[in-house]
């Protein structure tokens, strides 16, 4: 009797394993991983080099998965003017250095501008592409940004909010936060995007913040386009993470349903 009851929790313990390693083995199965491809460290110095010679201080470059953002990041400074048109850039208005944790970039939205924002468009410059994330599906496709600064050091950042907010950028002045106030900017990315992404994030985190203009609830609307990310972590892999839409989308999808390509300036 007792040779039997070693026998049966013998077998339980082996199907125990068993759907362990298999529901193991499925998710992981299931884990999509992002086709983004990280720059060759020489290619992005070539780069950088070369836009110097428009003689703004620049600083390093950006790439956003699924754009065609990939362009010069410039530190404002009573040289750099803004309002150029003559090369692609993104600023900010703060002095990231090695004590910085939380970097800002700004750059210009003049096309893409109604409640019906237009992706695919490679016509399109500076951070008009950047509207691109407004869409469930472009963002479930779409989550990394790569830096690189002006050493040639590559950072991979993953996307972990979207928000359309009435907000005037000042979080581009300062790049140095204390804890606490990473702490709550993360709770506020967290209130008002409008995609649910569990993705894990600290105050401990490099935090990445891109910001452009939008008309998209009108000409005088004053609202800025959000899109928040925090670094890779070490071996963290680039799998893509589900965004659900959430109860700050309903404005923006009722908006969208107002009218269609309506793309005046």
């Amino acid at each position: 009797m007792k040779e039997k009851r070693k026998v049966l929790i013998a077998l339980i313990i082996v199907i125990i394993v068993l759907t362990v390693a298999l529901f193991l083995l499925f998710r992981n199965n299931d884990k999509k991983l992002s086709d983004f491809v990280v720059s060759n460290k020489e290619e992005q110095l070539a780069k950088i080099n070369n836009a110097k010679k428009y003689g703004d201080d620049v600083i390093g470059w950006i790439r956003v998965e699924g754009t065609n953002i990939d362009m010069a990041l410039v530190q404002r400074n009573d040289v750099a003017d803004v309002s150029r048109a003559d090369y692609d850039f993104a600023w900010t208005n703060s002095f990231p250095d090695e004590n910085s944790n939380h970097l800002n970039f700004i750059s210009h939205n003049i096309r893409n501008v109604s409640s019906n924002p237009i992706i695919g468009d490679d016509t399109m410059t500076r951070f008009e592409q950047l509207m691109s994330f407004i869409y469930p599906d472009f963002i479930n496709e779409n989550q990394f940004i790569e830096i690189t600064d002006e050493n040639g050091d590559i950072s991979i950042y993953r996307i972990f909010g979207v928000s359309l907010v009435n907000e005037n950028q000042l979080a581009s002045y300062y790049d140095t936060y204390t804890l606490e106030e990473q702490k709550e900017y993360i709770e506020k990315v967290r209130n008002e995007s409008m995609y649910d992404i569990h993705v894990d994030v600290s105050e401990n985190d490099m935090l990445l913040t891109l910001f452009t203009c939008t008309r998209f609830y009108g000409a005088t609307a004053e609202y800025s386009f959000r899109v928040d990310a925090r670094k890779l972590r070490e071996n963290e892999e680039m799998s893509l993470i589900k965004a659900t839409t959430n109860d700050n989308y309903d404005i923006i999808e009722e908006r969208m349903g107002e009218g269609e390509n309506n793309e005046t300036v």
